[in-house]
């Protein structure tokens, strides 16, 4: 018992050295990060990201930076977010065109371009990445939004149209962080109060001007669309008429060809039929000819063949076959009646000879 209770643990020691050593010699990357190997010896920061999984690591000589491989938000709005890859601005307040104070919420999304966020470690920038990117947004959203006037805000229209010139200013701003932005999503546009109130009428008058113009586009192209459809129906009747006078005419004359067939297949039936009746009544009748000819050799040949010695004595046979006698009475004193002895008397006497 004893040394069972040894040997559990003795095993139970080796588990917890393997479970340490795992835990001390192994980095541990999520899903969700990006794995920078630096060595503290020689080599410094290396040229690799790593992903998903367990990475060897020895104590004192390598040392792992992670990094998050998510998507990143840069939110300018008073709502807060307790997301770790969300950083928080108050909404932007730029001056319009026509020098009016507008308040933008906005969101813009990024990521760390693959395969560069060693670069991010190498440069110093692992803590401080996300503050310059968040500075160079700012800047270049401050810069383009001041292009709008108050009434182009409500354009939805122009507000895509400077997002998408944004979009590859921004791009090329940030290639230095080693970062690409994704999306800039542009989610509330205010006003003062007062000039919010004007501009809603406005807005509600450019959307009424809108509502009109398309409603004009709709009746313009119901116009279109109503002449091009008597227009058409007038080409599927004029060629319906030509069809159906055509499929006349295929008609009548199909219909003549079948007559013309029909009649000289009338002729050839007719024809046909009558050459093969006179034909069946001189078969009939020389089949029968013939049958009496040969009925009459038959006769011939039979009635020859019984004239000789051999016919009459097979009609002797067939005749004493048939005869049939009940009783017979000889009279032994008549001298024409044979001996009974006298067998050959007694044939030629019943039989006959020649």
């Amino acid at each position: 018992m004893k040394a069972i209770a040894r040997f559990v643990v003795g095993l139970a020691g080796l588990f917890l050295i393997f479970a340490l050593s795992l835990a001390f010699l192994t980095v541990r990357i999520e899903p969700w990060q990006i794995g920078v190997k630096q060595n503290m010896v020689g080599g410094g920061v290396g040229d690799q990201d790593y992903g998903t999984g367990f990475r060897l690591r020895i104590p004192g000589i390598h040392v792992w930076h992670l990094l998050e491989r998510r998507t990143h938000f840069v939110a300018f709005s008073e709502d807060r977010t307790t997301f770790d890859v969300v950083d928080e601005r108050p909404p932007l307040e730029i001056r319009t065109k026509d020098n009016n104070l507008a308040t933008y919420d906005v969101t813009v999304t990024y990521r760390i371009k693959d395969g560069e966020a060693n670069l991010i470690v190498a440069e110093g920038n692992k803590f401080s990445y996300r503050d310059r990117v968040l500075t160079t947004v700012e800047s270049v959203l401050r810069e383009n939004f001041a292009e709008l006037s108050s009434e182009s805000t409500y354009s939805t229209k122009q507000r895509i149209e400077l997002v998408e010139r944004i979009l590859p200013k921004l791009r090329e701003q940030l290639a230095g962080n080693h970062v690409v932005p994704e999306q800039i999503l542009i989610r509330a546009i205010r006003f003062p109060e007062g000039y919010e109130q004007r501009l809603q009428e406005k807005q509600l008058t450019y959307q009424t001007r809108e509502l009109a113009e398309a409603k004009k586009k709709v009746e313009d192209q119901q116009a279109i669309t109503e002449t091009r459809a008597a227009a058409i129906s007038a080409a599927e009747k004029s060629l319906r008429g030509d069809w159906d006078k055509q499929l006349q005419e295929k008609r009548s004359t199909t219909e003549v060809q079948i007559a013309e067939v029909l009649a000289a297949a009338e002729v050839y039936d007719r024809g046909t039929r009558a050459r093969a009746d006179a034909l069946y009544t001189t078969s009939v009748a020389e089949g029968q000819l013939a049958v009496q000819k040969a009925e009459a050799l038959r006769d011939e040949l039979r009635n020859t063949a019984l004239d000789t010695v051999g016919g009459r004595i097979y009609l002797a046979q067939k005749a004493a076959a048939n005869l049939q006698f009940e009783s017979v009475t000889l009279n032994s004193n008549d001298p024409r009646v044979p001996s009974v002895i006298d067998l050959d008397g007694l044939i030629r006497m019943l039989v006959g000879e020649r």
